[in-house]
């Protein structure tokens, strides 16, 4: 009885309508996971050493500073120095130096990382070895931060462009091979397998009906990569002398912040460019290609149809019915400026009249609730009941309300028609696509694509041909080898305490880094969600949103390094100073996704809320909070997986110890050390990466890692027997599914000391066993003890009856495989036996583990 007590305490309430009993879901790994992230949060702010006073007090200088990046004297830029050389001509050589570079190590790590996805899919490659080693490749070069690359490769190549282009070549194929690797993973493979049943070769089976699946994601994920490169260039080009990165660094030593703050602005200008450049490659040749058939005309549809029904109800109806109404009666034939003029005057008036007309309504109903609240105490007949809405209205929101649920329905109607003529135009398409018709625009198509892929070749050889090939003498490259040797014999005191090499445990750093990510991503996201809300056309005022929408663009644009560049005025160099960078970076990326979750919320919900006279307070923390919560928290996760990658690669500017560090120990020679600083972060980030891949599945997909389930698996099977013995002792049979026998037991427990509680207050004597034998109404126990032993007689039945269940899936099994067997036996073909065997071993396992029969 005791385990019935502890259940009837600490169960969740249950609900019992009509002959189902069914209990909430359990909330654990929700409460599990804010309790873990207050811990750690608390632990980030402790751990990190914030000069939050300096931080507020230095707003002064940023600002003079900020003043003086922007004071560009280009007669000082255009007058030669003692060398001869011109600041201008350096600038925007470096700049030129920074593209090609970061293209030709693009593509050239992009070929690289196709074969690499390729060896990776056991859907290409049926051969688990060849698949878990070529993804390990991917993982380990993926965990080490890509300056370090630039370390290796200067003993070469020497601190020329060729060390920096191999660099981002190598850093763009741990990136980009796991992108193509999950895009060939969710292919359609139906297709390939068709064309090698019909006697195709594997080569031109995989040309016809895989690359037209992949080659629009290996262009998107080429630029993706390219924009990426650009941003963070900058931090490698540092390391060896070149680019724009070495031009900053020099000029900020040198405290010219006009010189600094001209380049920075060439940067964001490059990478504004090329945000630009891949939207218009996308929607201009990517989506225009012939394998997508009509995608292109299906989203200009879709597009316009999405940008109306994000609109909040009051400017949709606006631009949809008013203006509309206008535009019929007032026809488009004005020429002067004057009666243009006359016709934005007359259609300003026209919306005028209608908002006055609406918020008049809206006002009428609250001064009528308030007279009707003064006269009526009975809170009931403050609501009326709304057929449309199906639902009780209060009075001060009918007129709200029934607006509402009209542009709600206009907006239906919208989707509906869009729907209907997206359906036409794919009927009349699919009509007309015939061979002729496809060779007729064919030309088009491939005069486009041609000459698109034409141009990157170009400039792929162009940008390859201006690259410094240069090698290293043969004493360097054997000094370079000898020192790379030396990494692996990794200096172990040195990870868990400091030496009289390292001034710092790899493990302190790592605490550091990851305080720095803490800081940076919970910063960033207080922020992000409060702009995310301020930039959606959802929950705030059209003109509010889109001033939100530009101020986030110029966030996002600029990268997290130069941030930390701009904060050393602030904060000076150090963790803190990393800490806000990525704050600015988390926000940037963060803001853009929110606004997107905020409006694609549905509407409906918080109608309904508003017309029950839910205030906007409530109206956000029950209809939308709800709706957005999982998707948020599913993107702050990434992006703290980000920053924690993205935390070593700042300390090279001086924002991070960690950073700072591992280019010093290479540099310095005590390679003992910087083997250990990198074995720590491969490790460290291999963890964070899982741990965040865990945690966005479960999020995202409500699914558990393997061995949490096999826990859970265990604890249900041994409550199963326990709960079934219950269900066996009511009702004489077993029929529930674990869930609903689950809840049953809960509900017999409740129930059970529930009227054990009353007898005791009313002093009735052995209340337990009378509630007992009210509870088991086919049994009369004289005492408990009978009650117990009765108890126990049913968990024998139970475990009998499971027994008899798991006997008979082995025997079925295991005849199965015999019979299997026989046939595979004659004909001789290994391979379909495996697979036939392989599935039949998984029908056993799911039956074996199932507990609903």
């Amino acid at each position: 009885m005791i385990k019935r007590k502890i259940s009837s305490v600490f169960s969740r309430n249950v609900f019992k309508v009509g002959n189902n009993i069914s209990k909430k879901p359990t909330r654990l790994f929700g409460i599990s996971i804010s309790i873990l992230t207050i811990l750690i949060v608390i632990f980030g702010f402790a751990y990190l050493e914030g000069s939050w006073a300096e931080f507020f007090n230095s707003f002064d200088n940023l600002g003079k500073t900020l003043k003086e990046m922007i004071k560009w004297d280009f007669k000082a830029y255009t007058t030669p120095n003692i060398f001869g050389e011109k600041f201008i001509d350096n600038a925007f050589k470096s700049v030129l130096d920074t593209i090609i570079m970061s293209f030709a190590g693009t593509i050239v790590g992009v070929i690289i990382s196709i074969p690499i996805a390729l060896c990776s899919s056991n859907n290409i490659v049926h051969n688990k070895i060849i698949n878990g080693f070529f993804k390990s490749i991917m993982a380990i070069f993926r965990t080490i931060p890509a300056f370090t690359f630039a370390l290796f490769l200067i003993g070469y190549f020497g601190q020329t462009t060729l060390s920096v282009a191999i660099a981002i070549a190598i850093f763009t194929f741990s990136v980009t091979g796991k992108l193509f690797y999950e895009r060939i993973e969710s292919i359609n493979f139906n297709i390939y397998r068709s064309l090698q049943a019909t006697g195709a070769s594997k080569f031109r089976s995989f040309k016809a009906a895989i690359i037209p699946q992949i080659s629009h994601n290996i262009v998107s994920i080429t630029f993706y990569s390219l924009e990426t490169n650009i941003r963070y260039i900058a931090i490698i080009g540092g390391l060896s002398s070149v680019g724009i990165g070495q031009l900053i660094q020099d000029n900020i030593s040198l405290q010219k912040w006009d010189r600094a703050g001209f380049l920075l602005f060439l940067l964001i200008m490059v990478v504004i460019i090329m945000e630009v450049l891949i939207y218009v490659i996308k929607k201009f040749i990517l989506e225009d290609s012939d394998y997508l058939l009509d995608k292109r005309e299906n989203n200009k549809i879709i597009n316009k149809v999405k940008k109306k029904t994000r609109m909040n109800n009051l400017r949709f109806y606006i631009n949809n019915e008013i203006i509309r109404d206008f535009n019929i009666n007032h026809p488009k034939n004005r020429k002067s400026i004057k009666e243009k003029i006359n016709y934005w005057f007359l259609k300003k008036m026209k919306i005028k009249d209608f908002k006055k007309i609406h918020n008049k309504l809206i006002l009428d109903d609250k001064r009528k609730f308030k007279e009707l609240k003064s006269k009526e105490v009975n809170s009931k007949k403050w609501f009326i009941y709304n057929e449309d809405l199906s639902s009780y209205v209060r009075i001060d929101k009918i007129y709200l309300t029934s607006f509402n649920i009209k542009v709600e329905k206009m907006k239906s109607d919208l989707l509906e028609k869009s729907n209907s003529e997206l359906k036409i135009k794919k009927e009349k398409y699919l009509k007309n696509l015939t061979i002729e018709n496809v060779y007729k625009k064919s030309p088009k198509f491939w005069v486009k694509r041609t000459l698109f892929y034409g141009l990157i070749l170009v400039f792929f050889i162009y940008s390859f041909s201006t690259i410094e090939f240069h090698i290293e003498p043969s004493e360097t490259i054997k000094t370079n080898n000898k020192n790379l040797l030396e990494i692996f014999k990794i200096n172990w005191e040195s990870l868990f305490s400091k030496t009289d090499s390292a001034p710092y445990s790899v493990i302190s750093l790592i605490f550091e880094t990851l305080s720095i990510a803490i800081v940076g991503t919970t910063i960033g996201v207080v922020f992000a969600y409060i702009l995310g809300l301020l930039s959606s056309e959802t929950i705030v005022n059209f003109y509010i949103a889109k001033f939100f929408v530009a101020v986030n663009s110029i966030i996002r644009a600029i990268p997290t390094y130069i941030y930390a560049i701009i904060f050393i005025v602030l904060v000076g160099l150090g963790p803190f100073n990393g800490a806000i960078a990525l704050a600015m970076g988390t926000i940037g990326m963060l803001t853009k996704y929110n606004r997107e979750i905020f409006e694609d919320i549905n509407k409906k919900i918080v109608i309904q809320l508003q017309a029950t006279g839910l205030n906007r307070l409530q109206r956000f923390k029950y209809g939308i909070i709800p709706q957005t919560s999982s998707n948020i928290v599913s993107y702050i996760v990434y992006r703290f997986d980000i920053n924690f990658k993205e935390v070593s690669s700042l300390g090279i500017i001086g924002a991070g110890n960690m950073g700072y560090l591992l280019n010093t120990y290479f540099s310095d020679h005590y390679f003992h050390e910087f083997g250990a600083l990198l074995f720590g972060i491969i490790v460290f980030t291999f963890l964070i990466e899982a741990l965040t891949t865990v945690l966005r599945n479960k999020i995202n997909y409500n699914i558990n890692p393997i061995f949490i389930d096999w826990i859970i698996l265990i604890i249900k099977k041994r409550k199963f027997i326990y709960y079934k013995a219950n269900e066996f002792l009511l009702n004489q049979k077993i029929e529930l599914s674990y869930d609903e026998s689950s809840a049953l037991y809960s509900y017999t427990n409740k129930k059970l000391f529930s009227l054990s509680k009353d007898m005791k207050i009313n002093n009735e004597s052995n209340s337990l066993l009378k509630s007992v034998n009210q509870t088991f109404k086919f049994y009369k126990f004289d005492s408990m003890k009978s009650f117990i032993k009765e108890y126990k007689k049913s968990l024998k039945v139970v475990k009998n009856f499971r027994f008899e269940y798991l006997s008979g899936l082995k025997n079925e099994y295991q005849e199965n495989i015999a019979n299997i067997k026989e046939i595979f036996n004659k004909s001789k073909d290994k391979t379909e036996f495996k697979k036939n065997k392989n599935s039949l071993k998984k029908i056993y396992r799911f039956k074996k583990n199932t507990l609903n029969y």
